[in-house]
């Protein structure tokens, strides 16, 4: 068999492959319909019963219902009112029921992406592994909460199409922004708020400054990805006379041509400043577990980082020189991640004394709760 016709048959399976996904969608999505409009339809019924016994009564003793304010002394007849009890009701249960179908229909259409990623970075070495009831090490860190979020949230989009694709590689900076601000905002705070070592903001300082050199590495991919791609833009926001004849399949159904999409890395990164910038400890044991946290928190965004870059390599149809430099920045996000893991023993160092008061204290925390502040 020729590679051509491999290929096509290749092809022709894959339609094949989603067509009968898309008959396993639907069929489950017309029968919820279809259910809808019946329980719409009964709910409507039964909420027509009290209101046409009320808009009878409205019509036999109109004077009653003023009497007792249910209706007003001049005007339309207020009783009319009862009689769209039963419409509103068969809307709402359709529109909720209708809501909840659509959502299971879209469920069932999204295409399968991988939710688990490799861990990037190094692991932590023995030396600076710590049980789970060390100072902090019982508390969720914030920042590794959002970030885990941001990281979910990423895996599940699907650009539509490839100018949804360039809104992910000119979002790149600004997400990881969002992200260096966070941990800016932990620099600022254990230098001014927290009781804590002045070389520990310093350290924080220093794997803002990576996530920060990451950020501006990342502003080099959008244009690298116009400049290669101008061409292709071009047929997209400055499309000849039909150009849809130029496509590779057929054309889009909205017949469009131009449609910019905003990043996706940007919207689920920003929770992740928004929320750091809210947040206010209340004990050093809570600092202590985003010390902790940053380093797994930084190789989730790393790992959505990754995953743009192993679907440009696999999936989009883009050159070379972009996804290489999308796996500059995923290094240079690995480097910080790897400076992060020196945050909490370096922590645990500065503030022995402190830390004892907790894990060891003497005579018990009652005695040890004599020397607090």
């Amino acid at each position: 068999m020729s590679p051509v016709m491999g290929r096509l048959g290749e092809r022709i399976r894959g339609v094949r492959r989603a067509l009968a996904r898309k008959a396993r969608a639907w069929l489950p999505y017309l029968a919820r319909s279809a259910a809808a409009k019946f329980a719409a339809g009964a709910v409507g019924v039964v909420a027509s019963v009290p209101g046409l016994l009320l808009k009878g009564l409205a019509a036999a003793g109109g004077w009653v219902l003023r009497l007792l304010h249910l209706a007003p002394r001049t005007g339309k007849p207020w009783g009319d009112r009862f009689l769209a009890w039963g419409p509103k009701a068969a809307r709402a249960v359709h529109r909720r029921l209708m809501s909840w179908a659509k959502a299971h229909l879209a469920e069932a259409l999204r295409p399968d992406v991988a939710t688990r990623f490799e861990q990037p970075g190094r692991p932590l070495p023995a030396s600076l592994t710590f049980p789970s009831d060390h100072f902090g090490g019982d508390l969720v860190s914030v920042f590794t909460t959002e970030t885990e979020a941001m990281r979910e949230a990423y895996s599940r989009y699907e650009p539509p199409m490839m100018l949804a694709v360039a809104a992910e590689y000119w979002g790149l900076p600004e997400g990881l922004t969002s992200t260096a601000e966070a941990i800016r905002q932990l620099a600022v705070n254990t230098a001014e708020k927290y009781p804590a070592d002045a070389q520990m903001a310093d350290l924080v300082a220093q794997v803002y400054a990576l996530i920060h050199q990451a950020s501006q590495k990342a502003g080099e991919v959008g244009p690298l990805f116009a400049k290669l791609h101008e061409h292709d833009l071009k047929r997209l926001e400055e499309p000849r006379n039909n150009e849809h004849m130029w496509n590779i399949l057929e054309r889009r159904q909205d017949g469009s041509y131009s449609q910019h999409q905003p990043s996706h890395f940007v919207a689920v990164c920003q929770d992740i400043a928004h929320v750091y910038a809210r947040y206010e400890p209340g004990h050093m044991r809570q600092v202590a577990a985003e010390y902790e946290g940053i380093p797994e928190g930084i190789e989730n965004v790393a790992a959505a980082v990754n995953l743009l870059q192993v679907r440009s390599n696999d999936r989009y149809p883009v050159e070379k020189a972009v996804v290489d430099a999308i796996a500059d920045v995923h290094a240079l996000l690995l480097k910080a991640a790897s400076a992060a893991q020196e945050l909490m023993p370096n922590f645990r160092r500065l503030h022995a004394p402190d830390i004892s008061r907790h894990e060891a204290p003497r005579n018990g925390e009652e005695g040890e709760a004599m020397w607090d502040a």
